[in-house]
């Protein structure tokens, strides 16, 4: 048993404790997983913002510079580009003087607009005839490039003056051959509309370069895409002119035209904007796996407190399972070698305050009420015992004398002697009625017969001086009751109320039902009972049934006390008779016993 609920305590404690660590650990995780997840969309969603207002700007500026190309002059006064073109342009034969004075005019602002802005790679004006007008910093175009048939140009002329945007390749038509992209535009006339030429603005990559200045490169891919879905910068240099990743395009096309979005896919957190002016797009793809590996130290950390607490909480489970236990485990073990009759009692623990004490001592007063009752019952058996032998030895008195009556009763009918026929005839049935063994237990019908023949003798003794009244409730007559306990008070009401009287004398028998009792009266008009010995008669009747030796018989062995005793042993102590009486008056003697179902 003591194992048991050691155990049970153990796997308690340890349950209470290594749920909520758990718990805590999971949600801590999770939280802390949430967080860097939530950190990592905002810096991913800041990166594409910054990316797309840098974008924006180099595209503001070179759409400006592209708008106002034809406004530019070298000082205020001068010619504009637009003059410097038309001139050339409604020039029937010009010569190359007329192509260097042109481009001499334009230098300056070239070499500006190439200063101001050091993506700029090349800045080419291609007329209406194909002959170009051209400013590069180590490149230029390749001789006798005509541009006529050339998709890009094509496209700008179909745009009627809209910016076009190439992809980022390598452009046969430069010399330098490097990886560029370039902006061109169809130039008109602001007055007339006359078509002027158009105008090619070429821009090394390093336009890009500040897209991706605030991510991780390692889990971070940033990807500017066109509308061909191919990759016009990324911060992976291999991956710019490549097509971009097929889930980042699938993504795309289910998004709306422009806004920003955070989708989760093979374990990316993707950020994706749309341009509104082109269907250029900037993706954001974060490697959550390789960010969480990162971070994975702090997993461990949170798993190895964990488990400590664990550990920790298991070895105060086991401490106090046996603190609370040890107790109770003892008192077990003393209580297993008591069922052995063997009542030991405790002497330790029985000074505390809490449940234990209370259950310690609790325990010693249950071993001394069991010791109580042990002695009480061993002695009501030698009590009971007492009486059966007393009971055996009248049984043989009785069937001598009820065999001496019988006789006598024969010679009295013989004789024709009728008086003492009748009386011998009345105490045979009151022998034959008291060695009845076949139950303790008789009908207070039979009890009041064996009353009358009683009386019926005596009023014989006493010369029909005694008055005789009863008085039975209906219904009571056929109740069972203990044997011999009426005719004996009604011996004692003769012998000691109304023996000392010379005139005649009453009694009375009332027997009736209350609150599921039978209450028996028995009532004289007697001398009476003093004061004093009415007080020792009720201290004795207090007394508990004792018993001293065996075979050892007491003077008043069919008296009150007999009687009570009887009642009290068969029925219990709440039942038995008391006393009321009054000196020179009488005397009145009850008896309650249950009514037996």
């Amino acid at each position: 048993m003591g194992g048991k609920i050691r155990t049970k305590l153990f796997f308690i404690f340890l349950f209470i404790s290594i749920i909520p660590i758990s718990v805590v650990t999971i949600i801590s995780y999770n939280v802390y997983t949430n967080l860097v997840g939530k950190q990592v969309s905002l810096v991913a969603t800041n990166t594409i913002d910054n990316s797309y207002e840098h974008i924006n700007k180099v595209f503001q500026n070179i759409n400006e510079i592209t708008l106002t190309f034809q406004s530019y002059t070298t000082r205020p006064g001068n010619f504009t580009v637009a003059h410097e073109v038309k001139q050339l342009i409604n020039n029937p034969n010009p010569d190359q003087y007329d192509f260097f004075s042109a481009r001499s005019n334009m230098l300056f602002f070239f070499y500006n607009l190439v200063l101001g802005n050091e993506y700029i790679k090349g800045i080419y004006f291609f007329l209406p005839d194909g002959k170009s007008i051209s400013y590069g910093i180590g490149t230029d175009l390749v001789n006798d490039y005509n541009p006529f048939k050339e998709e890009w140009y094509i496209q700008t002329l179909n745009k009627h003056g809209d910016l076009y945007i190439s992809d980022s390749s390598i452009k046969d038509f430069t010399l330098d051959k490097e990886r560029s992209i370039f902006f061109s535009r169809a130039l008109y006339d602001v007055d007339n509309r006359q078509y002027l030429g158009v105008l090619m603005i070429d821009c090394d990559l390093a336009i890009f370069e500040d897209m991706d200045k605030e991510i991780f490169p390692s889990i971070t891919n940033l990807y500017l895409v066109n509308e061909e879905n191919n990759v016009l910068y990324s911060n992976h240099k291999e991956k710019i002119g490549q097509q971009s990743p097929q889930h980042l395009n699938a993504i795309a096309e289910d998004t709306l035209a422009e806004g920003v979005y955070e989708v989760s896919n093979n374990g990316n957190l993707l950020a994706i904007r749309h341009f509104l002016y082109n269907d250029w797009r900037i993706v954001a793809s974060v490697e959550l796996s390789k960010l969480y590996e990162q971070y994975g130290i702090k997993k461990q950390l949170l798993v190895y407190i964990a488990l400590t607490c664990i550990l920790i909480f298991s070895l105060l489970s086991v401490v106090l399972s046996n603190l609370i236990t040890n107790p109770i485990v003892y008192l077990s073990k003393v209580m297993h070698k008591n069922k052995h009759l063997n009542l030991l009692r405790m002497e330790k623990n029985i000074n505390r305050n809490d449940e234990i004490g209370v259950l310690y001592n609790e325990y010693n007063r249950m071993v001394n009420r069991i010791e109580e009752y042990i002695k009480e019952r061993y002695q009501n058996k030698l009590i009971t015992l007492d009486s059966q032998m007393r009971s055996l030895e009248a049984q043989i008195n009785s069937h001598f004398l009820y065999n001496t009556l019988e006789s006598i009763h024969s010679i009295a009918e013989i004789e024709e002697v009728e008086s003492i026929a009748t009386m011998t005839k009345a105490l045979g049935d009151m022998f034959r009625y008291s060695i009845k063994t076949e139950s303790e237990l008789v009908l207070i019908e039979e009890e009041l017969k064996h009353v009358k023949n009683y009386l019926y003798i005596q009023n014989i003794r006493f010369s029909d001086k005694i008055d005789f009244k009863y008085y039975i409730q209906d219904g009571l007559l056929k109740k069972r009751i203990l044997k011999l306990i009426l005719q004996p008070l009604i011996e004692n009401a003769l012998y000691h109320g109304l023996e000392g009287k010379n005139y005649h004398g009453k009694v009375t028998l009332n027997i009736y039902e209350a609150e599921s009792q039978i209450i028996f009266e028995i009532i004289d008009d007697g001398v009476g009972i003093s004061t004093k010995e009415l007080d020792n008669l009720r201290i004795l009747l207090n007394q508990q049934p004792s018993f001293n030796d065996l075979g050892r018989r007491a003077k008043r062995s069919i008296g009150l006390k007999n009687v009570h005793s009887r009642i009290n042993l068969y029925y219990g102590s709440d039942y038995g008779l008391s006393i009321e009486s009054t000196e020179t008056k009488g005397t009145k003697i009850v008896i309650n016993i249950p009514i037996l179902k």
